[in-house]
């Protein structure tokens, strides 16, 4: 395997462990906050994913559906932090490109935001949404901050970007 791609998937699979990290910190405070248990909400996904759960009040927290959710979980953020990572090497190589890519993150988060919330509805009720969309919210800041401080050129990049009649330098120094 060429160095360049041994660096990308090593990259990419801590970006996706810092981003799970970050979801399930959240996630779990929110939990405890609300006065229940920190692994309330995965028992809730993963025994309706995998033990066909139909009523949220029946829920029992047990170690089988929390380690088999968050096994799920943790495989969907280290296929996204592989493609985060790319990402970034792509913008950070071709800088016109970092227009592209935000839309492409973008509309890939609205998406399947959307698509979880869809789903969770009936378990979570009213209020769900944002208890759904905190914990990709820090996911996505500590990924995209772990990626800046490794990607300078990309840092550089981001500084220069043209705003109107003058530049925009939200990272100056």
């Amino acid at each position: 395997m060429r160095e360049s791609t041994e660096r990308l998937w090593s990259e990419g699979l801590f970006t996706g462990l810092v981003g799970y990290g970050a979801a399930i910190v959240v996630v779990g405070a929110i939990d405890l906050l609300a006065g229940r248990s920190p692994f309330y909400t995965p028992a809730l996904f993963g025994a309706t994913l995998f033990y066909a759960l139909k009523d949220p009040y029946g829920l029992v927290v047990t170690p089988g559906p929390v380690l088999a959710y968050n096994m799920v979980h943790l495989l969907a953020f280290l296929g996204l932090g592989l493609a985060v990572a790319w990402s970034a090497r792509l913008a950070e190589r071709y800088p016109s490109a970092q227009y592209l890519v935000l839309v492409l993150l973008l509309f890939v988060a609205f998406h399947v935001y959307a698509a979880l919330l869809f789903f969770a509805q009936p378990l979570l009720g009213a209020a769900g949404w944002w208890k759904l969309g905190l914990g990709p919210v820090a996911a996505a800041i500590a990924m995209g901050g772990f990626l800046l401080a490794r990607h300078e050129r990309l840092r550089g990049g981001l500084r220069d970007i043209p705003m109107g009649g003058g530049r925009w330098r939200p990272f100056t120094s």
